[in-house]
């Protein structure tokens, strides 16, 4: 039942799980020597490569546990839009995905980007820039929480109306 509120804001978080896939979580920069080599983290697998005309070379990463968890919040989104029948389920794995967000939040501020420094620390100053990747799982976190509170103020109100009978 998509013209519900809940289901709507349930689509919106499938749709930024999936975006996590196709924008970088960060990017890094070496320099050293006036050599740039720059690095991005991805949820894909990507591929080492090297600008012909800068000689500036590119090292891609990915996570296999981010994308492990990208995986489940989405496929779990998914099969939380077709909850609707049951209300008390839907809220429960609803609530469920906001605390797999939250570890994914955690897991990929905690362990993940101070990596990519770690890789290219050896080749000089290294900064960090975050991408769209990194505040996707934040809104997506917000949707969530916000669906949740709709789907309980339905069952709230099926309630009432069950009680007035």
């Amino acid at each position: 039942m998509i013209q519900r509120i809940q289901s709507f804001l349930l689509v919106l978080a499938l749709v930024g799980f999936v975006l996590l896939f196709l924008f970088p979580t960060a990017t890094y920069e070496a320099t050293a020597n006036n050599n740039v080599t720059q690095s991005s983290l991805t949820l894909l697998p990507g591929h080492d490569s090297l600008n012909e005309e800068t000689g500036e070379a590119f090292i891609a990463q990915n996570s296999f546990l981010l994308m492990a968890f990208a995986i489940i919040l989405g496929l779990g989104t998914l099969a939380s839009i077709f909850m609707y029948k049951n209300r008390i389920r839907q809220m429960r794995v609803v609530s469920f995905l906001a605390l797999l967000n939250l570890l994914y939040i955690g897991l990929m501020f905690l362990s993940t980007i101070p990596d990519g420094e770690k890789v290219l620390a050896n080749l000089g100053t290294v900064t960090t820039t975050y991408s769209v990747g990194t505040f996707v799982p934040l809104i997506t976190i917000v949707l969530i929480v916000i669906a949740q509170r709709a789907i309980r103020r339905d069952e709230m109100k099926v309630r009432a109306a069950d009680r007035i009978r």
